[in-house]
């Protein structure tokens, strides 16, 4: 060991260890006139500026000339503001050799008075370019990702300190949130986006992914705009500790707004697809069933008709035959709501007068109107016609209309009103207590007819109008209701391309609304007096031999009770319930037919392939077809088949009888 301040004999001078020390130590002299001496450079001046130390002892010239022009001003201001203050030294600035190389350099120096009036530094200047480069390289990496998380359009992206308050806010969190940076940025995310129901639940947690360092579990979350108004989104989270930084973390949301409707869509679709389905299966079931059921209707009431005028008028049993006659009824048109339900009714469309359908319908209601209802009935002047099913429609305001005065009945002042107005142009959009049950299907003409169905009765609770028009939905007590009439008007307003509107409040009333496009092309809506049909009349034919009549039906009940009705009426029938026998029979000998009339589902041989075969044998002999279910097939397959007329089998009394008298030649 050496004694202390005294060198070692092997310890270089300060001289030699600044050749060992990387950049350059300096003399620096400012003399009061402003003149400038570099009075001492270690050899590292070579290395920075390639220029030797001999080379800039009297001229410093050369080390002002390689400063890069836009930092030459602060450069010469930090010298300056050093001396004035005799301050330590520091600045980077950039050069460029004598040989074009950049590079960035950084001093540090301290300044000292001397007796002569100048400054004296000792600097060490320091090549700095690599680690300037990696900063520079390292802040535009940061720039960039900056710029492409801001970028990205669906990914709201937020960051957070420790207490929660935000410090990075994209243009997607923009977007998503209503917040602009300016706004978001040192606001807490509580107050940002967290409702308050869950503020408690994220403190918890941000508490405890700070402690732990894991982060809070990626979960699909309903979080809140700019102004309350909720938001799903998939959020995750990333904490970042680095050094000599506070831990912050961020937010990544991915809004599932698009998605979440595209599944309600999907989950609608695959509702409707499904409800397609079951009525599909509920058609073709009806199809099958009216059928047969028809005809137990159709033998029913045609069985209560014969003994009701078999009867003397005040015979005890025909109030129970009148119930039988009611409910045989009621049955056949639960049969009819479920074909119009399924849509397997004829659905010919054709200019028609609403007018004198609301007429008509008026009449069906008064004939059973209860005595403290009041009905009222209001159609305006100049009314369009509009391209429907007469038949449907009367469907529509008979089961809107039951229903209204089921509501209204038993209440104070009880009235329902029916309503058809001119409409030059509907609202585009429901009324505010309104539900829009059904949207216009098509442009608008430019006029219409709107059919209001307005009640004073009980109203329905928002839970009940939202299920008005399910399928078997019904509020009525058991054995009150098929669940069936709302759900008929939706399918046939729907298939007219008609709107449908309902408000209803409790203890106030309901109002029905169906808006029906014009045709403006059309005559204007003028009721034709209908022609009445006229009544059976004793013997039409005379003193003439009574006409043959061919009845054939598969079912027996059938045959037997027309066999029946005709016989009543003077008329000679053959009723077969083999169509395969029947046509055997014309075959055979003169005929002495004068009308075939025939049932149209049969095992073996339809009534059209039947009818088919009967005209090829007698082409003028007139063939009717009687059937509890009209369909398509049906209805399109007759006039090719020669079928003179089709009867409805639930109507047999009435339509049967009518039927012949407009067949038979007389």
């Amino acid at each position: 060991m050496h004694p202390p301040n005294r060198p070692a004999h092997d310890a270089p001078s300060i001289g030699q260890l600044a050749e060992f020390v990387p950049g350059a130590l300096l003399r620096y002299r400012v003399r009061p006139d402003g003149t400038d001496r570099i009075e001492h450079m270690s050899g590292g001046c070579l290395d920075l500026w390639e220029i030797t130390a001999a080379d800039l002892a009297d001229d410093t010239r050369a080390l002002w000339g390689m400063v890069d022009p836009s930092d030459l001003p602060g450069f010469a201001a930090s010298i300056a503001e050093s001396a004035r203050l005799l301050s330590d030294w520091s600045f980077q600035w950039r050069i460029t050799t004598p040989s074009g190389r950049r590079k960035w350099l950084h001093g540090v120096g301290r300044p000292r008075a001397q007796s002569d009036g100048s400054v004296l530094w000792h600097s060490f200047i320091l090549d700095v370019t690599h680690h300037q480069q990696t900063r520079e390289s390292l802040s535009a990496s940061e720039e960039r990702f900056r710029q492409l998380i801001d970028a990205i359009p669906n990914v709201a992206v937020q960051g957070y300190d420790a207490q929660l308050v935000c410090r990075f806010w994209n243009q997607a969190s923009e977007r998503l949130y209503g917040y602009s940076a300016v706004e978001a940025v040192g606001s807490s995310l509580l107050d940002l986006i967290i409702p308050a129901p869950m503020r408690d639940a994220v403190v918890s947690a941000t508490a405890q992914m700070m402690r732990s360092g894991e982060a809070i579990p990626a979960a699909e979350l309903v979080l809140q705009r700019k102004g309350g108004r909720p938001v799903p989104v998939y959020s995750s989270h990333v904490l970042l500790r680095r050094d000599g930084h506070a831990p912050e973390f961020f937010c990544i949301d991915y809004d599932l707004t698009e998605r979440q409707t595209a599944e309600n869509t999907r989950l609608q679709l695959q509702s409707q697809l499904r409800e397609s389905q079951k009525m599909e299966a509920l058609g073709t079931l009806a199809g099958g069933v009216a059928h047969d059921f028809n005809n137990i209707v159709a033998a029913i009431l045609g069985n209560v008709e014969l003994a009701l005028d078999d009867l003397p008028a005040a015979h005890p049993a025909r109030t129970s035959l009148q119930e039988i006659r009611k409910a045989g009824r009621r049955a056949r048109d639960l049969v009819q709501q479920i074909l119009a339900f399924s849509r397997r009714q004829d659905s010919t469309r054709e200019p028609t007068c609403l007018r004198a359908v609301l007429e008509d319908t008026h009449r069906l209601l008064q004939a059973t109107l209860p005595t403290d209802l009041t009905l009222l009935v209001h159609a305006d002047p100049n009314l369009p016609a509009v391209m429907a099913n007469a038949t449907q429609i009367a469907q529509v305001m008979l089961n809107l209309a039951t229903n209204a005065l089921q509501a209204a009945q038993g209440r104070p002042g009880a009235s329902v009103q029916l309503r058809l107005e001119r409409i030059e142009r509907p609202e585009a959009a429901p009324g505010r207590d309104e539900l829009q049950a059904l949207a216009l299907n098509g442009a608008w003409p430019g006029t219409g007819v709107c059919l209001k169905v307005i009640d004073n009765g009980t109203g329905m609770a928002p839970e009940t109008l939202a299920r008005a028009f399910e399928p078997f939905f019904t509020t009525k007590a058991p054995g009150s209701g098929t669940g069936l009439g709302l759900a008929v008007v939706h399918g046939i307003l729907r298939e007219h391309g008609a709107a449908l509107r309902v408000s209803s409040q409790r203890g106030v009333g309901t109002v029905f609304t169906a808006i029906f496009p014009g045709l403006t092309d059309a005559a204007p809506d003028e009721p034709v007096a209908a022609t009445p049909e006229p009544a059976p009349t004793g013997r039409p034919w005379g003193d003439a031999p009574a006409p043959h009549v061919v009845y054939v039906d598969d079912d027996e009940a059938m045959a037997f009770l027309v066999q029946r009705l005709l016989e009543r009426d003077g008329y000679r029938v053959s009723a077969y319930t083999d169509a395969q026998a029947a046509l055997d029979a014309l075959r055979q000998g003169p005929l002495d037919v004068a009308l075939c009339i025939t049932d149209y589902n049969m095992p073996g041989m339809s009534g059209l392939g039947l009818a088919r075969e009967i005209k090829a044998l007698h082409p003028q002999l007139p063939v009717a077809i009687a059937s509890g279910y009209i369909s398509e097939e049906l209805r399109l397959g007759a006039p090719s088949a020669g079928v003179d007329e089709v009867i409805f089998k639930p109507d047999t009394v009435e339509a049967m009888c009518a039927a012949i008298q407009r067949l038979l030649p007389h």
